[in-house]
């Protein structure tokens, strides 16, 4: 059995190899670590190894506002972007009331939703920039289908952007690097995703057979069907696939990475179905009290029916109880389990950016500014999700804060264990001392701070919709309030995570 030091010297070492793998790589051939014990289960040496030596930390990790040094963000700031407002379609369980409404209806009804709200003259609008995640490559410019399927004027310029589950937050910010960049003006950014839309692909040797067969100079011979038989395989594999959920480069689902998660931080399964329940209790609590009715515009169905409410928090009041009896869904000795990770969701959210001057002129609050910005990236493996623990002092650092000036904290809940593995990093000295740079740690965040109308466990989270839902509620909570400073955060696919401060002024 191993002593409460010696277990915390070993999470400490497996992070350490995780974020700065060239400085120790004992840890790879200790067969008593975490790791090397997931390597044997998996029989995949060759292709963990290969990462736990790679660069871990990306050292172009960006930094915004514009004194970064990073040449993608770094511009000449001439003017103060705000952010007007924002708003969502509800957040509905995939495949469920929104199923016949893809990524680009559902973006039109954001959209069109905003527009009304604001009564924004559409002329006035310079660029549409939009985040998806689950790709229509009929339409991969959902952006400009948008403007299109809107009537809205076609000097409208639209671009689609895609940082996995970061892509609406990405389209944020990169409108409010055009506005301030003196660019734009006037920017809708936001994001949607219908993973009840996405596409099945056909299997890789049937489609290269059938693209060899027609435009081959065999097509239609007997000798060209002959050899596409050949190509193409057995018929009984020419089955659609669904889109992928595992990453690429590790070849695991991001909730079994979050399960691993939870156990190299020691964040139990009693916590977990604890901070689940608290993200529906808090979505319950603001729907009740109607917070959400500001935010929440409704998606018109062809068939005449109106969808405007979300469809996933849970009002009942013994949800740990439930939780507590439900098995682990991604490692058979996991704790992660459905009641603890985010659901398939169907939904869209946009915001509108302005100039500071355009706002004023035409009587909008001009309130909100996202005040900076970091994206940082991590080794995939382990821990997938932990990116964003870097990103914060980043943030804080440029804005001259700590934690405890911070009033609400808004963070992503792919998986509680993966919330929790956060928060856990942040409150712990010996780690800020030896990954952060930092002479101790960077701070405990209040759960009374923490999500407090909900999240992506209890709302959901329709992947590029996130990013825009998140400043929405933060924005909002902030005006309620009448308090300062909120921080997001946004955990990603491929080790991504990006960290920003809104300010009210």
């Amino acid at each position: 059995m191993l002593s409460s030091q010696d277990t915390s010297s070993r999470r400490l070492n497996i992070l350490k190899n995780h974020l700065c793998p060239h400085e120790d790589s004992s840890i790879v051939t200790n067969n008593n670590s975490i790791q090397q014990q997931q390597f044997n289960d998996n029989n995949n040496h060759s292709i963990i190894g290969h990462h736990l030596t790679s660069s871990s930390i990306d050292n172009s990790s960006s930094v915004f506002p514009i004194d970064s040094s990073h040449p993608s963000t770094h511009y000449t700031k001439v003017r103060n972007a705000v952010i007007v407002t924002g708003c969502r379609t509800p957040f509905v369980k995939s495949f469920g009331d929104l199923m016949d409404v893809d990524a680009i209806g559902l973006g039109v009804s954001s959209v069109d939703g905003l527009l009304k709200k604001t009564k924004l003259n559409p002329n006035l609008i310079d660029e549409i920039i939009w985040g998806n995640v689950v790709l229509n490559t009929k339409a991969p410019n959902i952006a400009r289908e948008i403007i299109i399927d809107l009537n809205l004027p076609k000097k409208i310029t639209g671009v689609t952007v895609s940082r996995a589950c970061l892509s609406g937050l990405e389209a944020i910010l990169q409108g409010i690097r055009l506005i301030e960049s003196g660019n734009a003006e006037v920017v809708v950014a936001g994001g949607s995703d219908s993973t009840s839309n996405g596409e099945l692909t056909m299997p890789r040797n049937f489609t290269k057979a059938l693209g060899k067969y027609n435009y081959g100079k065999d097509k239609g011979s007997l000798k060209g069907v002959i050899q596409f038989f050949k190509d193409a395989g057995n018929p009984l594999t020419w089955v659609p696939q669904p889109p992928a959920i595992a990453e690429r480069s590790t070849g695991k689902t991001m909730g079994y990475h979050a399960d691993l998660m939870g156990e190299i931080n020691g964040i139990a399964r009693k916590a977990q179905d604890e901070f689940a329940a608290a993200s529906h209790r808090n979505a319950s609590k603001a729907r009740r009290e109607g917070k959400f009715k500001d935010e929440v515009v409704p998606v018109v169905l062809k068939n005449g029916k109106v969808v405007d409410k979300d469809n996933l928090i849970r009002d009942d009041s013994n949800a740990v109880d439930k939780m507590s009896k439900l098995k682990p869904v991604f490692r058979k000795t996991g704790t992660v389990t459905a009641a603890s990770s985010s659901p398939l969701t169907d939904g869209a959210s946009c915001v509108l950016i302005m100039s500071e001057e355009k706002a004023r002129e035409l009587g909008y609050p001009t309130d909100i500014k996202i005040r900076h910005y970091a994206t940082t990236a991590v080794d995939p493996y382990p821990q997938l999700l932990l990116a964003p623990v870097l990103a914060f002092p980043k943030v804080l650092d440029k804005a001259g804060l700590t934690l405890d000036d911070i009033d609400l904290f808004e963070i992503h809940e792919a998986f509680a264990a993966q919330v929790l593995s956060t928060t856990a990093c942040l409150a712990n000295d010996e780690f800020c001392k030896k990954y952060l740079n930092k002479e101790k740690a960077i701070g405990v965040i209040p759960p009374e701070k923490l999500n407090v109308n909900g999240s992506s466990i209890s709302l959901g989270h329709p992947f590029s919709a996130t990013g825009g839902r998140l400043v929405t509620s933060a924005m909002n909570e902030l005006r309620r309030s009448k308090k300062k400073y909120a921080i997001l955060s946004v955990c990603a696919a491929g080790g991504l995570g990006g960290v920003c401060l809104i300010e009210r002024e």
